[in-house]
C-alpha cells in the first residue's frame, strides 16, 4: 500500500511531555497513546522498510492545531525516511516549548531547544509504515481510500481510519507516503495538521541531524 504514516502519532508522542506535564491528559488516554507507539514501531521493526517515504528527502511545515493549542511543526526527512526530524514549538499556559526528535541509526534523540539538553535511546520513528504494513494492522484499523485532496500544490490519498482497539478515527492526504493534512481524534485529544509548504526532494545538510555541541545528553 503507496501510503504512509500517522503523522498524529508523532505529534502525540512529542507534545506527550507538555500535555502530561499540565495535566492536560487523562493517564488512560497517554497510555493509549503510548502503547500504540510501541505497537507501530514493533511493526515497521519487524517489516525492516527499505523506506518510509517514496521520495528521497524534504521538507513539509505545517500549521497545526491540538486540543484547541496551536502549534507550528516542521518535518525534515532523508534517505526515504531512514532519517526523520521532528520539530514542534507551542506555547501552553504561557511558557514556550520547542521539541526536536531526531530518529537515525536505530536511536532516538529528544531535544529541549529551551533547557539544551537531550535524551538518546534505542528507537525508530513511531509513525505508521504504510509500505510495509501488514495486512492484519490494515485491517485493525479499517484503512480505506476514500478518493483524493489537493494539499500544498501536490494530489493526495486521501485515507480514512477507525481504529477501534484505541478510540481512534479520521482523514489522512497523504502525497508519496508523506502526510500533509490530518484531521483526527483520538478519546477526548483532537488534532488538526495542515501542511503549508513541502519541498519536495529537498538537499537536507547532515548536519541538519546532529546534536548541537552544547547540549547535554542523558542516555537512557
Amino acid at each position: 500500500m503507496k501510503t504512509k504514516n500517522l503523522l498524529l502519532l508523532s505529534l502525540m508522542a512529542s507534545m506527550l511531555i507538555s500535555f502530561s506535564c499540565n495535566n492536560k491528559l487523562p493517564e488512560a488516554e497517554i497510555a493509549n497513546i503510548e502503547q500504540i507507539v510501541t505497537e507501530t514501531v514493533d511493526n515497521s521493526t519487524k517489516q525492516a522498510p527499505k523506506g518510509r517515504y517514496a521520495i528521497k528527502s524534504g521538507i513539509v511545515e505545517y500549521k497545526t492545531e491540538v486540543m484547541g493549542m496551536l502549534a507550528k511543526q516542521t518535518l525534515i526527512f532523508d534517505d526515504y525516511g531512514q532519517k526523520e526530524i521532528q520539530d514542534v514549538e507551542m506555547t501552553t499556559m504561557g511558557i514556550k516549548i520547542h521539541t526536536v526528535t531526531i530518529y537515525k541509526d536505530g536511536y532516538v534523540y529528544t531535544l529541549d531547544m529551551e533547557k539544551k539538553t537531550a535524551t538518546k535511546q534505542k528507537g525508530v520513528s513511531p509513525n505508521i509504515d504504510f509500505e510495509n504494513l501488514s495486512e492484519e494492522m490494515v485491517k485493525d484499523m479499517n484503512l480505506k481510500k476514500e478518493g483524493t485532496e489537493d494539499v500544498a500544490g501536490k494530489t493526495c490519498d486521501k485515507m480514512s481510519l477507525d481504529y477501534k482497539k484505541y478510540n481512534m478515527t479520521g482523514f489522512f492526504s497523504l502525497y508519496k507516503g508523506v502526510p500533509l493534512k490530518v484531521d483526527a481524534n483520538m478519546g477526548t485529544m483532537k488534532m488538526k495538521l495542515i501542511a503549508e509548504k513541502f519541498l519536495e526532494n529537498e538537499p537536507i545538510a547532515i548536519e541538519k541531524f546532529e546534536i548541537p555541541s552544547d547540549f547535554k545528553i542523558k542516555e537512557l
